[in-house]
């Protein structure tokens, strides 16, 4: 009776292993996004960008972070899950043109890849060590300056508003030339129309 509760013990451990390695890592090919697909949304909300570093996937968590290998020649990039796909037999990702341009498949289009779950990108990725990897840093082409994704995500919202504020005044400065010296004029308070001046 004993023998029988280890023997099933070892198998179910082995059989769990198996599972948790075979979901960890998976061989498949790899294609990658046409240029037609460049700011469209994508299954999570947000806007697909062909310079960003992200990948479509079936079954996985928006945020996941894979490293995808390429068999062939064993260059290597991580991409963050934010779209449903492929939906064609054998594939297993669909790589944003930047990510498929680093592993270096976009004369062939579709490539053997292994893929790798890395962890969320809300939780930091940690070295072999256990210490916390610095954040991917990306370069701004006009400034020259590297920012974090959190950092872009600030900057964003700071210029749509900058942007917003100045698109308001140019209207309301084109309005008031092109009234210039016309009666009556409309006094525009909390953009409610007031009485006549």
């Amino acid at each position: 009776m004993m023998r029988l509760r280890l023997l099933f013990f070892i198998v179910s451990t082995l059989l769990l292993f198996t599972c948790t390695v075979a979901e960890a890592q998976s061989v498949g090919d790899a294609s990658y996004y046409g240029n037609r697909f460049h700011g469209r949304r994508t299954s999570d909300g947000s806007r697909y960008h062909r310079d960003s570093l992200t990948c479509a996937h079936r079954t996985l968590p928006f945020g996941t972070l894979l490293k995808v290998r390429n068999v062939k020649n064993g260059r290597e990039v991580v991409v963050k899950v934010t779209d449903r796909g492929p939906f064609r037999k054998g594939g297993i990702v669909d790589l944003s043109y930047a990510a498929a341009k680093e592993i270096d498949i976009i004369r062939s289009g579709i490539a053997r890849v292994e893929v790798s779950n890395v962890g969320t990108s809300v939780s930091p990725l940690r070295d072999a060590e256990g210490g916390v990897l610095p954040e991917l840093q990306l370069l701004d082409p006009s400034s020259g300056n590297y920012y974090g994704m959190s950092e872009w995500a600030d900057r964003g919202h700071g210029e749509r508003e900058q942007a917003k504020a100045n698109t308001d005044r140019k209207q309301r400065a084109g309005y008031l030339a092109r009234t210039k010296g016309q009666q009556p004029r409309w006094h525009i308070l909390s953009e409610k129309m007031t009485a006549k001046k």
